[in-house]
């Protein structure tokens, strides 16, 4: 994962946006990130841009629409419904993760409180995506 790769982030917590951004360029420094605070304003931002994400990262529990809406709006958009969505909740409730996938999401990751592991997680998250990709 050498060549530059734009991420959508979206949660309604600057803290983990914060993060999110900030563990993505400890992985790659020419990787952008997009950060997002709301579930409908993602699918604003999505249906307005020029380029679209290679990976969007997206919070199950946010007000107005939760990410279980999102990423039902994301599936049925024959624009988005091929970019990979990796769920990224404090959640690690199965039904939850049974449900996203079933939804199409790519992947679950279950919020660490280490901050550190973070960038690891990401990496895991997105060779486990490019290798189900591939297949």
């Amino acid at each position: 994962m050498s060549e530059q790769k734009l991420f959508m982030i979206v949660d309604d917590d600057p803290d983990d946006r914060f993060f999110f951004h900030e563990a993505i360029k400890k992985i790659n420094t020419s990787h952008e990130c997009i950060e997002v605070d709301a579930g409908h304003k993602a699918l604003t931002h999505l249906r307005a841009a020029p380029r679209l994400p290679n990976y969007i990262f997206l919070d199950i529990n946010m007000p107005l629409m939760d990410g279980k809406e999102v990423l039902r709006e994301l599936k049925k958009d024959e624009k988005f419904k091929n970019t990979p969505v990796i769920i990224y909740s404090s959640s690690s409730y199965h039904v939850d993760i049974d449900e996203t996938k079933q939804l199409g999401a790519a992947h679950f990751i279950t919020k660490t409180f280490h901050i550190d592991n973070l960038p690891a997680d990401i990496t895991l998250a997105l060779d486990a995506v490019d290798q189900s990709q591939m297949s």
